[in-house]
C-alpha cells in the first residue's frame, strides 16, 4: 500500500491510497488524513446540557451540536478539550473526563474523535473564531431525548456523545 498527497489543507490532506484487491489487482483510492480532534459533553449541575447552534457553511444549515474542536499539531486530546470547550461556549469545567473514542467516517477518513464528558462548570465568555457562527443552548436531561427522536439532531458527533450521555445518566 502506497499513499501521494493530492491535497494539503489547513486541517487535513487527501490522499491517494494505492491497495490491491482480492484478485492482485492495483487499485486507487482517496482518504482524508486528519489529526483527530474532541467532542465535549458540558453537564451543568442540574443535568442540563450546555450545547452550540452552529451554522455549518458545508450544509448551508444551522446545527445542534456539542462543542468540538480540531486538535492542533503538537497539542493532545486532554488540552484540546478544555481549549475547545472555552472557545465555543465559555465554560470551564472543573472535571473533564474522556470517556470514548470514536472514527467519525471511517469509510472515507481516518479522523479519530475523543468524546469528554465536562462537569463542574462555570460560565464564562466565549472566545470564538471569527468565521464561527454559534450561539450557546442549555437542553434539559429530558430534552435530550426528545430531541433526538424527532430529528432535530443530525450531528454524528452529536449523536454519539447524546447517546452516551442518555446510557449513563
Amino acid at each position: 500500500m502506497s499513499e501521494q498527497v493530492l491535497l494539503k489543507a489547513s486541517r487535513f490532506t487527501v490522499n491517494a491510497m494505492t491497495i490491491t484487491d482480492k484478485d492482485g489487482n492495483a487499485v486507487m483510492r482517496e482518504v482524508i488524513r486528519h489529526g483527530g480532534a474532541v467532542v465535549i459533553l458540558p453537564i451543568l449541575a442540574d443535568g442540563s446540557v450546555v450545547m452550540i447552534d452552529n451554522y455549518r457553511r458545508s450544509v448551508d444549515q444551522t446545527l445542534l451540536e456539542l462543542p468540538a474542536g480540531t486538535i492542533e499539531t503538537g497539542e493532545s486530546p486532554d488540552s484540546t478539550a478544555p481549549r475547545e470547550l472555552i472557545e465555543e461556549t465559555g465554560y470551564r469545567a472543573g472535571t473533564m473526563t474522556k470517556v470514548h473514542e470514536f472514527f467519525s467516517c471511517p469509510g472515507i477518513c481516518d479522523e479519530l474523535m475523543h468524546l469528554y464528558v465536562a462537569t463542574d462548570l462555570v460560565e464564562g465568555a466565549p472566545d470564538r473564531e471569527t468565521t464561527e457562527q454559534m450561539e450557546n443552548h442549555v437542553v434539559s436531561g429530558d430534552q435530550v431525548r426528545e430531541l433526538i427522536s424527532t430529528g432535530k439532531i443530525r450531528d454524528a458527533k452529536t449523536l454519539i456523545g447524546l447517546y452516551w450521555y442518555l446510557a449513563n445518566r
